[in-house]
C-alpha cells in the first residue's frame, strides 16, 4: 500500500514532556507525516512514570524502559540516541520528531540532519536555543495544550445571576456590566484559564519587524510578498517561529493581526495566493513602516561579499529607492538604523558597517 505521507519516527524523552501533551504533539505529527514508529524512553518503575501506563495503550506507544543504576544518571537518554542512529541507518524514514526539552538531544538533532532528513521537534519554551536551533521545526507544547475552563453547570450559572440581583436589585451593580465583574469575582476559577492563555502569549505587534524582514528578503519587483514565501523565510531562519505564539491560529491571522500590511489575493500560477506589503502611514506619505522597508532593502543592496554594508553606501541605494533621511525624523543615518533595531553595527564614524539580524 503506498502512503502519501513521509514515515517518520517518534522517539519521546519521558523524563523531559507532560503527559497531557503526548495526544496534541501526535496529533500536529500526523498532519506532516505518518508514524511508523512511536517509542518513549524512562524508567517506568518510578513514581513519577507511573501515570504513563494508560497513555502508552491510549496512543500504541512502545515504551523502552531503562533503570536509574546511578542516581544522577540519565541512561532513557542513551538510549534514545543509540536507537535513534539505528533507526537513521535502517534508511526507512524520511523524518525523526525528538520530543524533548533536554539540550543533550543537540548533536542527535544535527546529526540527522546531516544526512538529509527532517527533525521536529517538540518541548517547552524552556527548551536551550541550541537545540531549538538544532530542529528544522520546533514547536512550543505550550502552543498544543488547550487550557479549558473548568466546567460550570447552568444551573450554577443562573444561580449566581439570581443571586447578585436579589442582593442589589435597584444599584448600579446590577449592570450587565458590572454583573460580570461580580461573576468573575465569585467564580474566578473559568476565567484563570483565560488568563493563562494570554500569559503564553506575546501581543502579535511584537512579530512585525519579524514579517517586516521577511517581507523585504522575498518581496518582487512591484513592491508585492507572498504570504507562503514570507512563511517560509521566517522558518527557514527561526526554527521555533509559530504564529500561536502570539495567538492567532495561522500566518496569515497574524499577518492581519498586527495591522501593518495590505493583504490581498491575486491569480498565482495555477490559482490564488495572498501577498501583502507594508501599509501607508497617514501621517506621512512614504509610511513609517516603507521607510523601514526601505532601509532593509537599501542595506541589503550595499551588502558586501563579508555580509556588511557601509554606511556610505546605504545612504546611497536609500536615495536610489526615492527617500531621504529627513522623513525618518532623524538627524543622521546611523540613528535611523540604530532605532530599528532591525540591524546589527559595527565600526565607528564614516567606518560604520551594518547587516540586518537574522
Amino acid at each position: 500500500m503506498k502512503h502519501d505521507l513521509p514515515s517518520f519516527a517518534v522517539l519521546i524523552d519521558a523524563d523531559n514532556v507532560k503527559l497531557e501533551s503526548i495526544a496534541p504533539i501526535l496529533e500536529e505529527i500526523t498532519r506532516i507525516a505518518r508514524i511508523t514508529v512511536r517509542r518513549v524512553y524512562g524508567d517506568f518503575t518510578s513514581q513519577n512514570l507511573a501515570a504513563w501506563k494508560t497513555k502508552l495503550a491510549e496512543h500504541a506507544i512502545h515504551p523502552i524502559q531503562q533503570y536509574r543504576n546511578t542516581i544522577g544518571k540519565n541512561s532513557s537518554d542513551s538510549a534514545l540516541i543509540i536507537d535513534a542512529m539505528d533507526l537513521l541507518h535502517s534508511r526507512r524514514f524520511e523524518g525523526f520528531c525528538l520530543v524533548s526539552s533536554d539540550s543533550d538531544f543537540t548533536r542527535l538533532a544535527t546529526r540527522i540532519r546531516e544526512d538529509g532528513l527532517v527533525v521536529y521537534g517538540f518541548g517547552e519554551k524552556k527548551a536551550p536555543k541550541a537545540f531549538v536551533n538544532a530542529c528544522d521545526r520546533y514547536t512550543y507544547v505550550e502552543n498544543l495544550i488547550v487550557v479549558s475552563p473548568p466546567a460550570q453547570s447552568v444551573e450554577s450559572t443562573i444561580s449566581l445571576v439570581t443571586e447578585n440581583l436579589m442582593t442589589q436589585p435597584d444599584s448600579l451593580e446590577s449592570s450587565p456590566a458590572n454583573q460580570t465583574a461580580q461573576l468573575e469575582k465569585q467564580s474566578s476559577k473559568p476565567f484563570l484559564a483565560t488568563e493563562a492563555i494570554k500569559a503564553i502569549n506575546k501581543p502579535p505587534l511584537q512579530a512585525s519587524n519579524l514579517l517586516l524582514r521577511a517581507y523585504t528578503n522575498v518581496t518582487d519587483d512591484h513592491g508585492w510578498a507572498m504570504i507562503g514565501s514570507m512563511s517560509s523565510y521566517i522558518h527557514a531562519n527561526h526554527s521555533d517561529f509559530d504564529p500561536r505564539s502570539f495567538g492567532c491560529a495561522k500566518f496569515i491571522d497574524l499577518i492581519q493581526r498586527t495591522d501593518a500590511f495590505e493583504l490581498i489575493q491575486r491569480a498565482h500560477k495555477n490559482g490564488q495566493s495572498y501577498f501583502c506589503r507594508p501599509k501607508p502611514s497617514e501621517q506621512e506619505p512614504t509610511g513609517t513602516h516603507a521607510y523601514l522597508t526601505a532601509l532593509l532593502k537599501a542595506v541589503a543592496e550595499a551588502k558586501a561579499p563579508n555580509g556588511w554594508a557601509p554606511i556610505s553606501v546605504i545612504g546611497q541605494k536609500l536615495k536610489a529607492l526615492g527617500h531621504d533621511i529627513s522623513k525618518s525624523g532623524f538627524s543622521t543615518l546611523t540613528e535611523a538604523l540604530k532605532a530599528t533595531s532591525l540591524f546589527e553595527m559595527q565600526g565607528s564614524g564614516a567606518a560604520r558597517y551594518f547587516r540586518a539580524k537574522i
